[in-house]
């Protein structure tokens, strides 16, 4: 399954950045993401996926590894792993990128393909979109919270 999402931003690419990169205030923007873990800056992370999708609830211990990285613009990455109840695994690329646009903004452009196997696709693609979607409006709202902090 693949997901869009496109923010305007009302800073530069170069404020927004640090904020990106910054693990723990990045995971409190991702609904469901726990115990994240920095294992080597901006390359291998950790972290617990714990979501209620229909009847599951899955804890998903995930791996993540950033495979590109150019400041302040960019950055790709993919994660994977499994619940182990449901023995549903699921695995993510994820590219972000930070556009500038005119008055010293930026535009925030989120590209994700999502791939789930096991019980929960069972589910049907429909509800998994649906909470995916979700997951990104709420991404979003928090996101824009934690830039007017800076």
């Amino acid at each position: 399954m693949e997901f869009r999402m496109q923010a305007d931003l009302p800073h530069p690419p170069e404020r927004v950045w640090p904020v990106m990169v910054d693990i723990a205030r990045i995971a409190s923007c991702i609904p469901g993401c726990e115990q994240v873990e920095e294992r080597e800056r901006l390359a291998d992370y950790s972290a617990v996926m714990k979501q209620k999708i229909g009847p599951f609830k899955l804890e998903v211990p995930a791996q993540i590894t950033v495979e590109e990285h150019q400041e302040p613009s960019l950055v790709r990455a993919r994660a994977s792993g499994m619940d182990k109840f449901t023995r549903t695994t699921l695995g993510v690329t994820l590219k972000v990128t930070l556009v500038p646009v005119d008055g010293g903004a930026c535009q925030l452009a989120v590209e994700a393909d999502l791939q789930v196997a096991g019980r929960l696709a069972s589910l049907g693609h429909s509800m998994i979109k649906k909470r995916a979607e979700e997951n990104f409006a709420e991404f979003e709202r928090r996101f824009l919270a934690e830039l007017e902090a800076i």
